[in-house]
């Protein structure tokens, strides 16, 4: 898929991070390099929305917080940049953003931190002029057993909130990309 009418998460962050790698990807529209962990990632992803015949996942799936609306689409524009973002989890009655992770050691620096989880809260004030109520990240921890990335059945929810002043920051990102 090329010549995207907005800039999503994934796109800021590996132009960023590679500009040769966004413009093969975003641009020429070739696939994106994956491994293990983003395989399971995605897999769990696709889980949420259904099912994918991987019973460890299903299990799992059962013990995490259940939203409204999965995948939900914020959309906005900032300083004539249209944005996008795809909720993993949205409650639009309480206002609350969730978003599940797999894979590294989470920590609560790393979700206060998180550029994902500003974008977001970013998108949500553009859209509802005001800061959502709550934002959680829902980390299920994952390892490496026999040469295949495995979820341990550890799951740990993190609370985060956001300030003008984060999307202050966002804000220059999002200009200089």
């Amino acid at each position: 898929k090329t010549g995207r009418d907005y800039l999503s998460w994934s796109q800021l962050t590996l132009l960023e991070r590679d500009p040769d790698e966004y413009h093969r990807v975003y641009v020429l529209g070739q696939e994106r390099f994956t491994n293990g962990y983003m395989d399971l990632g995605k897999e769990f992803a696709e889980a949420l929305d259904g099912g994918t015949g991987n019973t460890q996942v299903e299990r799992i799936k059962i013990f995490l917080p259940d939203y409204p609306q999965r995948e939900y689409e914020l959309r906005g524009v900032w300083r004539g940049v249209p944005l996008l973002g795809k909720l993993d989890g949205f409650d639009s009655k309480k206002k609350i953003i969730g978003e599940f992770k797999t894979g590294k050691n989470w920590t609560q620096k790393m979700v206060d931190d998180s550029g994902q989880l500003t974008l977001y809260a970013m998108l949500y004030f553009l859209k509802y002029k005001k800061m959502p109520q709550k934002i959680y990240l829902h980390w299920l921890k994952t390892e490496l057993v026999d040469g295949e990335v495995m979820l341990t059945g550890d799951i740990k929810t993190f609370e985060t909130k956001r300030t003008l002043s984060d999307f202050a920051k966002m804000s220059l990102r999002i200009i200089k990309a």
